[in-house]
């Protein structure tokens, strides 16, 4: 966590007319537009609630949950993956390292893929939590895997400024490519290449074939969340309070966006991005709506708290929390408050949104379970 807020993130969006997400992964994988499965509106109630950790061994919930089938798969710091069971919050494993995690844990073909905080990405199997490989990176780990389409090749990061593809089945290495600083991003994929940012204040593509460099952008300020791909662009936000959007190729900077409040102008979440409007908290406290095409504010919602955590889009509404301990729900067109949950502690890592149900922890361990108030 300490590590996590001396950085600083890139803000991920998706394209002007996204579709659900793809993968149980963080933001959907892929070119990671954060837009999840269609649940019903609000009110909300609270299904179950978890609590990980012990209080000798306080954990947190750093990074975003994932919910695969009925299944919510939650990381913490203190090293335990939880699978969780939607239906009343009853472990069904837990899986434990030596390391903590920071990463959101990606569910491919049976199998969990997460990187811990000594180097380690783990693969686990879905339903009985045991290891079947671990690959060393080499460095802390605070990049959440990601899936090349083929399915075959799993992606990511580390504090080392290395960047990995390996084999999905085996934890063979298939390529390695080189950062200027720490990838702190899940990486997104599209246009043939993984694109990574982290604090060498680049956006760097690669190959997915063989890892070779395609362009390295500078952003201007450290970015080491994710970038997120459109049809047509690419966007990335940095420390420095600014979102770009890149044209595919790199060489052309579309629009700049800076309306933010610059005495605490710091983008530490990834946005997320429907119907033309990328979604991106602040630690202006604030949470802004920016048209994908223009680059101009389309709105801005206030919070009591700096808002790190990413954003979840789902049906014409943006599901996102905020550390003044809130998980607001916003109509994403006009950003009206439609509901606001409260939890235990601040929130820094976004909800998972599936299978009916959002799931979402806070910095005390707490995990949260909410479904359609009946």
């Amino acid at each position: 966590m300490k590590l996590m807020l001396a950085l600083l993130v890139m803000c991920a969006s998706a394209t002007l007319a996204a579709g659900p997400t793809t993968l149980p992964a963080f933001q959907g994988g892929g070119p990671l537009r954060g837009v999840a499965e269609a649940i019903p509106g609000p009110p909300y109630q609270l299904r179950w609630k978890f609590k990980a950790g012990t209080e000798d061994a306080r954990a947190e919930i750093e990074a975003n949950p994932t919910i695969a089938g009925d299944t919510a798969y939650v990381a913490d710091s203190n090293g335990a993956l939880h699978a969780l069971a939607l239906a009343d919050g009853k472990e069904r494993w837990t899986y434990k390292s030596e390391g903590g995690f920071a990463t959101t844990p990606l569910v491919l073909s049976g199998k969990v893929y997460l990187g811990d905080l000594d180097g380690l990405l783990h693969c686990i199997s879905a339903d009985k939590g045991q290891k079947l490989w671990t690959f060393d990176s080499g460095g802390s780990i605070h990049s959440s895997a990601n899936a090349a389409p083929d399915g075959k090749t799993i992606l990511f990061g580390n504090d080392s400024a290395a960047v990995f593809a390996v084999d999905a089945e085996s934890g063979k290495k298939l390529w390695e490519g080189k950062g200027g600083d720490r990838i702190n991003a899940c990486p997104a994929v599209g246009f043939g290449a993984a694109f990574f940012t982290g604090c060498d204040a680049r956006l760097l593509a690669l190959n997915l074939a063989d890892g070779t460099e395609k362009f390295a952008v500078d952003l201007g300020g450290l970015a080491p969340g994710s970038p997120t791909i459109l049809d047509d662009r690419i966007i990335a936000a940095t420390g420095e309070g600014t979102v770009l959007a890149y044209s595919p190729d790199g060489k052309t900077q579309l629009w700049k966006y800076d309306d933010v409040d610059q005495t605490s102008a710091m983008f530490y979440s990834s946005p997320a991005v429907a119907d033309g409007i990328i979604i991106l908290g602040c630690r202006d406290r604030q949470v802004h709506a920016i048209d994908a095409k223009t680059g101009k504010r389309a709105w801005a919602f206030k919070t009591r708290g700096e808002v790190d955590a990413t954003a979840a889009i789902s049906n014409g509404r943006v599901y996102i929390p905020s550390k003044d301990k809130k998980l607001y729900v916003l109509d994403l067109k006009t950003g009206e408050k439609l509901f606001e949950f409260t939890a235990n502690r601040p929130i820094t890592a976004g909800p998972a949104v599936a299978s009916g149900v959002i799931v979402f922890g806070d910095t005390a361990g707490n995990v949260f379970c909410l479904e359609p108030k009946k």
